[in-house]
């Protein structure tokens, strides 16, 4: 069970209350599963069936066990002009809808009458990464990778439906997704089981979260069936069943991060405080026997980066991006320590308030995934938020388990629960993260009197002097929308016009190959340098990510596919050699680099966390991402938040150093001081910057005036 689109807790529990999960028995399931079994029949990991027969054997067969049997339609085209754009099937709410579609003169008419799109792939062809082989496929170009191949049809569809489409399933015979056109980040926000593994076919690689197989093929029904694509007659709201998921999931997510927030203001941040303070033995006080300014102000940074450091962890180890499924690293991780106090305090067990096991065990943790440990598959993640210099206390300070277990627990589970289930950060974007700082700003650390516990107060003004401010998602859309989108088209239209260009030409010279490799739109996007001056923790670095990741995946199909179409690309696609956007190779190549290191250093490695979305964003990230801001911990969140947003494995949150700069992008003078400095420094400068700065002022005095 892969993908973000819908949340683990919907998925688990959330479900559970549903109709139609109640109404699958035992019996329906049990005949759904037979079913199922006899279809992929003797077939194994290493079966070979090319893209046709996968499409005979098992995708029509599998669509009428979902209910889909009288309602779809095969090669739809979805190309203003020729046939690039060809899904597999159409998928139509009912047989009555598809009748509706058949009389309908063009294809791009009967699109309307349609609710989703399936592309299939041949056995076990890998979604994410690009692939030449296109012997056996059924379409006459089929090049690049299926996910970008779909973003692309979903796109197309949107538009020629009328916004009727919105969803979209991609599948190789054992992985099946699910798409929506309108998630945050469509390349990351999929949903997908491996029914394969699930139902155990030999040979099919174990799924990442080890899914109980029942549950996830019962998934499969209720989330794969035509019905739930249907108004639901249960829910008042008659929405679809994805709908009421994808509700469910933002429901989930608010409400989490609003009750993880407050708590982190009114227990975890003043505890964590209260608790470094009195193991500190080296504590300033002033002659009234209370800790001085500068005392609380450090105390208050150890304990954001404390805080801080436990919330990464928290995030990684729930993604798996931190190797918790390799035993080598098990004993060690946060997951253990927090399941092992959940455990003690639901027994009532104490804790001792004099000994310190548990942070012993954290700080080897913080030493493991800053420095790296080979023996427990571990890369080394140094950088500024694990450096021990970012906060001296943390090393001199030794926490007892009694004031360490309750801050890590509060962490942990959704203690306003009753039944205290555990949170999954897997379902929480980083921009929470980001979120809780803050809100954070907004306290400072004060000790009334000697002796008194010390609390965290609203600071007034703390975030106009930090400089700190949050922006709106929907305002993050718009600008990305206006600013990055526009360069995005500047390059997709330099490209096809110099394919149009090349159109009449039976063969290219070697240096037009080379035009054509430099103007390649995926190619061009990655050479974009973009920086957010006010960045604060990177929340709108993560939606560029997010933003970019998409358009740079569904460029390198399309690019793909426009040049394998020209006459000088025929031979190359005969040859199973067709044209493939330059970023394709480095992608190849930066995939060959990790593995080979982390063979060599034996990390827990898992090769689909290295398929091309991921790189991709990697890439983006190394590459075009550049922020700025005044407040040194916002930096370092907003390094964070983009590592875990963009996770390679043995990528360090070190490499962001050089990207994301503490400093004060606003800066101002008067002009005539300025120019009578650089008139004395002997500086030369154009008369005409000076005279259209002199204008911009005026215009702002007026707007100020």
């Amino acid at each position: 069970m892969q993908g973000q689109l819908f949340t683990h807790d919907f998925l688990t529990r959330g479900i559970l209350d549903t109709d139609p999960w109640r109404t699958c028995d035992d019996a329906a399931l049990d005949a759904f599963i037979a079913a199922l079994r006899r279809v992929y029949g003797s077939l194994a990991a290493d079966s070979t069936l090319n893209e046709g027969q996968t499409e005979d054997e098992l995708i029509e067969p599998i669509l009428d066990l979902l209910g889909w049997g009288d309602s779809w339609m095969s090669q739809v085209n979805l190309s203003e002009y020729g046939r690039d754009d060809v899904p597999d099937f159409l998928l139509f709410r009912d047989a009555a809808a598809k009748a509706r579609a058949l009389k309908e003169r063009s294809d791009d008419r009967r699109t309307r009458h349609g609710i989703a799109l399936l592309e299939a792939k041949r056995w076990m062809r890998p979604l994410d990464r690009t692939d030449a082989r296109v012997a056996g496929a059924t379409k006459r170009r089929d090049f690049g990778a299926p996910s970008s191949q779909m973003l692309r049809y979903l796109s197309r569809a949107e538009v020629m439906s009328d916004r009727a489409i919105k969803w979209g399933l991609l599948t190789n015979g054992t992985m099946w997704r699910l798409y929506w056109q309108d998630a945050r980040s469509r390349a990351e926000e999929f949903f997908e089981l491996d029914v394969a593994s699930l139902l155990e076919i030999p040979g099919a690689q174990r799924a990442l979260d080890e899914l109980d197989s029942r549950r996830g093929l019962k998934l499969f029904r209720l989330l794969f069936h035509r019905e739930a694509f249907l108004p639901q007659s249960w829910d008042g709201e008659r929405r679809s069943y994805h709908a009421i998921a994808l509700t469910e999931a933002r429901r989930y997510e608010e409400t989490v991060s609003h009750k993880l927030g407050e708590r982190v203001f009114a227990e975890v941040f003043p505890d964590l405080a209260n608790a470094l303070a009195a193991s500190d033995l080296h504590a300033n006080k002033d002659g009234d026997g209370c800790y001085t300014r500068a005392y609380l102000d450090e105390l208050r940074e150890a304990a954001l980066v404390l805080l801080y450091r436990l919330l990464f962890v928290l995030y990684a180890e729930d993604r798996v991006l931190l190797p918790v499924r390799d035993a080598r690293y098990q004993d060690y991780s946060l997951t253990a320590l927090r399941d092992e106090i959940a455990d003690k305090r639901d027994n009532g067990r104490g804790f001792s308030g004099t000994a310190s096991n548990y942070w012993s065990r954290l700080d080897n943790l913080i030493s493991i995934i800053a420095d790296g440990d080979d023996a427990v598959g571990m890369p080394a993640y140094n950088g500024g938020l694990f450096e021990r210099s970012r906060a001296p206390m943390l090393a001199r300070v030794r926490v007892a388990d009694a004031k360490l277990a309750p801050v890590i627990d509060a962490l942990s589970r959704r203690t306003e629960d009753i039944l205290k289930p555990r949170i999954n950060y897997r379902d929480l974007s980083v921009s929470h993260l980001g979120g809780i700082y803050e809100r954070l700003l907004e306290f400072t650390l004060v000790q009334e009197k000697a002796g008194a516990t010390i609390v965290a107060r609203p600071a007034s003004f703390a975030r106009k002097v930090s400089g700190s401010y949050y922006t709106h998602d929907d305002l993050v859309r718009l600008i990305l929308d206006e600013s990055v989108g526009r360069l995005v088209a500047e390059r997709a239209n330099a490209f096809e016009a110099l394919i149009e260009r090349y159109l009449k030409k039976n063969a290219l010279k070697p240096y037009e190959w080379d035009a054509l490799a430099e103007a390649d739109t995926a190619a061009q996007l990655l050479e974009l340098k973009i920086c957010d001056p006010a960045m604060g923790s990177g929340h709108f670095l993560v939606a560029l990510v997010d933003y970019l990741a998409d358009r740079v995946l569904v460029a390198m199909q399309e690019a793909d596919d426009k040049a394998n179409a020209a006459p000088w690309a025929a031979h190359l696609v005969e040859q199973g050699r067709p044209y493939a956007s330059p970023v394709a190779a480095r992608l190849a190549d930066i995939r060959r680099r990790i593995l080979a290191t982390g063979h060599e250093h034996k990390w827990a490695l898992d090769e689909r966390q290295l398929d091309d979305r991921h790189i991709v964003r990697r890439m983006i990230l190394k590459k075009v991402i550049f922020g700025v801001d005044k407040n040194p911990m916002a930096v370092e969140l907003a390094k964070v938040a983009l590592w875990l947003h963009t996770f390679t494995v043995g990528a360090p949150l070190s490499f962001l150093d050089h990207h994301l700069k503490c400093g004060d992008s606003l800066h101002g003078e008067k002009l005539d001081p300025v120019r009578s400095e650089l008139i004395i420094r002997g500086t030369l400068l154009d008369q005409g910057k000076l005279q259209g700065l002199e204008s911009a002022a005026r215009g702002l005095d007026a707007v100020a005036n």
